[in-house]
């Protein structure tokens, strides 16, 4: 999804951004808008798999654990449309920031335009969203011990009626194919969360990643501005050094 790259006062921004020779926040500001198009992607994919899902297990015989199930999805349905109502938040406050910026450059010049693109405050928001997905994440982990558990609970059921049919005249073939196949929906369940899970710890990590290096170039460019203001005093017409006039 490269909606928010093609937006025109993105465009706009990143070509302001690239002719004034403005390229660290440049990559910023497109470090940003490549995770929320690959956001989006991943998480509409995430919610394609769910109602794929849940489609599935309305076909699960065993009612208490249809319903245990078709909760658990619904819950993380939930997760994924909050934030996919996160980033249209994020998304709207960018571009209005964006448009911020341009008209301070168009206005104000150079020294003011950086300000302006500072204060759309990026790895503040790779930060925000980092936190989220690590959440998230951790939810996801207790869903899939629950579904180990119901599969485990399944399992034993399934024993249990074994013992049954050894006293009585044996299981039906009917109610033997019926288990099978809602411990092959089960089965497929735990791996969809166990697959989502590794998205959103993936979608944090990338978000903590990215906000380090930004925070890193930022140390770094102000290190060599120390530098030079150091080098432009020692270098400047009039100023005695210390050590020399010794």
């Amino acid at each position: 999804m490269d909606e928010l790259r093609e937006h025109p006062q993105v465009a706009e921004l990143i070509d302001t951004l690239d002719k004034n020779d403005m390229h660290k926040e440049k990559a910023e500001v497109e470090s940003l808008v490549d995770y929320i198009g690959e956001m989006e992607k991943t998480l509409s994919e995430m919610l394609k798999e769910m109602q794929n899902m849940r489609k599935e297990i309305s076909l699960i015989h065993n009612s208490t654990l249809r319903s245990k199930c078709q909760n658990l999805v619904q819950k993380t349905e939930g997760k994924i449309k909050q934030i996919f109502a996160v980033i249209g938040k994020i998304k709207d406050n960018f571009i209005q920031a964006v448009g911020n910026a341009v008209r301070t450059f168009k206005e104000k010049g150079k020294e003011a335009f950086k300000k302006a693109v500072r204060a759309m405050k990026v790895p503040e928001t790779f930060d925000n969203l980092s936190g989220l997905f690590g959440k998230f994440s951790k939810d996801i982990e207790q869903d899939v011990a629950q579904i180990d558990s119901m599969q485990t609970e399944l399992t034993g059921a399934k024993n249990h009626l074994k013992n049954v049919g050894r006293l009585l005249v044996g299981k039906p073939a009917k109610e033997a194919e019926q288990e099978k196949s809602d411990k092959g929906i089960l089965s497929r369940l735990g791996k969809v969360f166990g697959k989502i899970g590794r998205g959103f710890e993936t979608l944090s990590q990338k978000a903590m990643d990215k906000a380090d290096k930004i925070r890193a170039a930022d140390v770094k460019e102000s290190v060599r501005n120390e530098l030079d203001a150091l080098k432009g005093i020692k270098g400047a017409p009039g100023k005695s050094d210390p050590i020399r006039d010794r």
